[in-house]
């Protein structure tokens, strides 16, 4: 007998063989136990993960002559139907390769079919795979089949692209959506596979094939495969790599530790050898990736994911312990966007020598609470002004902060006792904290302190002079007097008795006067030593500064 491809040789035939998809093979089981069997199904997931093989078990199912019921429904395998359909020769299961079969004409074929009772079955089941290849043309003469389709007829929808398909055929059936198996899944089918085969094969060998296959079993099996056909029946690390040209776990492990250390010396000369040795550029940016991805894991949850363990945990332990959650973050940022324009760059090498130069400039981070506390400590070396108080919201923008630690910080800056001053200063503050009072004020001519009043001008009585008139709105602005000027004041309004061309003229000169405040206030504030310390802090640079 000509030699089976393990993919092929080991494909399920049972649904309790079937890896990874228990979601979906219990839910038909239960539907072949209570006969609550649907007439369409739609199979969507990604390459060889089981889609075409459970459509062949549910066939099976639906038509063998003695299925196991015991402890949950499966095929015989025995029946000659099951034979048939294993072997691909039933008549009343027919596999369409919708690739092949796009045009209207072949969907009015198997309209014709359907009419037809099963020949030694149940049901006439249609197993068409790659359904979204379907021409719309297609797909439009399949619906009126699909919604009302013959008691003895089952279609089966397998695809990869799911989102290709029409909304009202996807509204006619039942979806099941597969999942990516998992690398431990893979790996210990593997196992049992090398087994069977009587083939050695390292740990490590297996762990890096089911990285390699990313979630598909078809695609683990054929690697294994060819793996097998390069090494014979010893399986080692050494024999894999030289079969697919990744990346040397020692290498990359000397990367990231070189990367901690900051020795750009050392990362560069790994690029370089690895540029020598003709190596994939591309592929070690995103290895490098997924490395660090793990790092920030392992530095971040106390129980780690089985996903991290395929690689070297007492090396990441280790590195974890030597920097920040904060650093981690910054790394992978920058091999992030590393990775993605090294693949697509003309001159590659050049980009990662770049990549790897600002991974190890990336400095120490210090905690959010240190830098709560030093700014607490600056204020309280240096309290600020008022007026630079108000240009406080510089535009800073630091990288991997929390925004409710930064809030905490604007809010300590921001609410620093006013200092005493004039009219004007007075304004700024009802702005930042009573803005609704401030809007008020500001339809006056202006305000000056005689002795103990507060005496507020307008250029004649409008609705804002007559609610400052009302006891209660007096009683609070002289509160919020007293809050400022630290003094007892008492409310009075005048009536300014100047024309409206003076009025106008003095208001342009105040606005003049006060672009020139605001002037000196963003001059004051960028050479403000807790602006240049903050910015220094989070690594920032000050974009705006806005006068609140």
């Amino acid at each position: 007998m000509s030699y089976q491809v393990i993919a092929r040789k080991y494909r399920p035939q049972t649904f309790a063989e079937v890896i990874g998809q228990e979601h979906i093979t219990r839910t038909l089981q239960n539907a072949v136990a209570s006969g609550r069997l649907h007439h369409a199904y739609l199979l969507t997931g990604i390459r060889g993960i089981g889609k075409t093989t459970l459509a062949r078990i549910f066939s099976k199912m639906l038509n063998c002559k003695e299925p196991v019921k015991v402890p949950a429904p499966e095929p015989c395998n025995k029946c000659q139907s099951c034979i048939d359909i294993t072997n691909g020769t039933s008549i009343d299961v027919q596999e369409i390769d919708g690739a092949s079969n796009t045009g209207v004409d072949d969907v009015r074929e198997i309209r014709e079919r359907v009419k037809f009772l099963p020949s030694t079955g149940k049901y006439k089941i249609y197993i068409i795979d790659e359904v979204h290849m379907l021409s719309t043309a297609a797909f439009n003469a399949l619906l009126k089949t699909l919604e009302e389709p013959p008691a003895h007829v089952v279609f089966i929808f397998a695809t990869t692209e799911v989102h290709k398909i029409p909304a009202t055929i996807l509204s006619r059936c039942q979806r099941y959506d597969f999942r990516r198996i998992t690398g431990q899944k893979i790996v210990e089918t593997l196992k049992q596979i090398a087994k069977s085969e009587e083939i050695d094969a390292e740990d490590a060998c297996l762990e890096v094939i089911a990285a390699e296959a990313e979630g598909s079993m078809r695609d683990a099996e054929s690697l294994f495969d060819q793996a097998i056909a390069y090494s014979g029946k010893k399986l080692t690390y050494e024999s894999l790599k030289g079969l697919l040209g990744f990346l040397d776990r020692k290498q990359l492990i000397a990367a990231v530790r070189a990367i901690v250390d900051r020795d750009a010396k050392t990362v560069l000369g790994l690029a370089d050898e690895l540029f020598q040795n003709g190596e994939n550029l591309s592929r070690f940016a995103n290895e490098l990736l997924n490395a660090l991805h793990k790092l920030i894991v392992v530095k971040t949850c106390k129980d780690i994911p089985a996903s991290v363990k395929v690689f070297d945990i007492t090396f990441l332990k280790e590195m974890a312990d030597r920097v920040s959650v904060e650093e981690c973050q910054q790394w992978f940022n920058i091999a992030f966007r590393g990775a993605e324009d090294i693949a697509r760059a003309k001159l590659p090498k050049m980009l990662l020598d770049v990549m790897l130069i600002n991974m190890t400039q990336v400095r120490p981070v210090q905690s959010v609470d240190e830098l709560l506390e030093k700014v607490d400590q600056l204020c309280g070396k240096q309290p600020l002004q008022q007026t630079t108080i108000n240009a406080q919201r510089a535009a800073v923008q630091p990288p991997q902060v929390e925004t409710n630690r930064l809030s905490t910080i604007n809010h300590k800056l921001s609410t620093s006792a006013p200092a005493t001053g004039s009219w004007a200063d007075f304004i700024d503050w009802l702005r930042l904290h009573k803005p609704q009072v401030a809007s008020f004020l500001e339809q006056s001519t202006g305000g000056i302190i005689k002795d103990a009043d507060l005496v507020i001008k307008f250029q004649n009585k409008s609705f804002a002079c007559d609610r400052l008139m009302e006891e209660d709105r007096k009683s609070f602005l002289e509160k919020l007097a007293l809050d400022f000027f630290k003094k007892p004041l008492k409310l009075k309004v005048e009536f300014d008795s100047a024309t409206n061309e003076v009025a106008v003229e003095n208001k342009k000169k105040a606005n003049e006067e006060l672009v020139t405040k605001h002037r000196g206030i963003k001059e004051e504030a960028l050479k403000h030593d807790v602006i240049k310390e903050a910015a220094n802090i989070f690594g920032a640079e000050i974009k705006e500064i806005k006068i609140k």
